[in-house]
């Protein structure tokens, strides 16, 4: 079994294919969590708000919204809306995020200005070091800390999409595309690195079909880039006509084998 990365075998056909491609901005390291309480009135701190939850450095849009208790205790009679934002640390998936978040140190109150709280999540170690966007006003949490519920929806979809190419062809069809806009809308916003691995059928060269397996791998990071998942997520591979989906005897055209294989892990 031979399969290759964009490096050593495919060195010269990886690098003028990286010559072409632009690089991709670079994202910011963290998640970032939006907190906002309106109609506040003395005494709220067992109130609840709503929040989302945005996640850049998995793709673009990717956003969750969620409820929040706990938050915006003892603001004074008067404030129509309390609002704090910051970074969100620490997540290896979604679920780590929900629950209870207690102040790592001192009382929980998130001061205005430049200063932040930082809240822990009590059950996951994930942080939130929240800034009051509220101006000139400090915003409190109570004594219990603050607890969100954000609903995850379940996976029902499949972790492998196999892409089936014409002979000799390396573009994505209408049909291809399709299948790929439906396997994102479940990967796109999740803790997942996607594999592409590019094949090919044994007719011709093997130096030629490991080029092609290169330039249909391509052709689907390059769209599935364009959808907007982030750059970093996705490991391009190139097979060529080694580790066939179906094995035939040199020389045979099969259509199962000119295939891209796209793996969620």
């Amino acid at each position: 079994m031979k399969i290759f990365q964009y490096s050593a075998a495919a060195a010269a056909i990886a690098l003028s294919l990286a010559t072409v491609t632009p690089a991709p901005a670079q994202a910011p390291p963290d998640g970032w969590a939006q907190i906002q309480l309106t109609s506040a009135m003395i005494g709220i701190g067992g109130q609840s708000g709503e929040g989302q939850l945005t996640l850049p450095m998995l793709g673009t849009n990717c956003i969750y919204p969620f409820k929040v208790s706990g938050f915006g205790a003892g603001i004074q009679v008067g404030i129509s809306k309390v609002s704090a934002a910051g970074p969100v640390r620490g997540m290896t998936r979604l679920e780590d995020f929900p629950g209870s978040f207690s102040a790592t140190h001192g009382e929980a109150t998130i001061l205005a200005g430049g200063a932040g709280t930082e809240m822990r999540n009590t059950a996951s170690n994930v942080t939130i070091n929240l800034s009051s966007q509220t101006a000139g006003l400090n915003i409190g949490v109570s004594g219990q800390g603050m607890t969100i519920q954000m609903p995850i929806p379940p996976i029902n979809a499949p972790r492998q999409l196999v892409l089936e190419f014409g002979y000799n062809k390396d573009w994505l069809n209408k049909a291809n595309k399709a299948q790929i806009d439906d396997f994102l809308a479940t990967w796109k916003c999740r803790f997942a690195t996607i594999k592409i691995v590019g094949h090919t059928d044994s007719v011709g060269k093997e130096d030629e079909n490991l080029k092609l397996s290169i330039n249909r791998s391509t052709a689907v990071r390059d769209y599935i880039i364009g959808s907007g998942l982030y750059a970093s997520r996705i490991a391009p591979l190139a097979a060529g006509e080694n580790n066939q989906q179906v094995t035939t005897y040199q020389g045979q055209r099969l259509r199962a084998n000119r295939v891209v294989v796209i793996t969620a892990e």
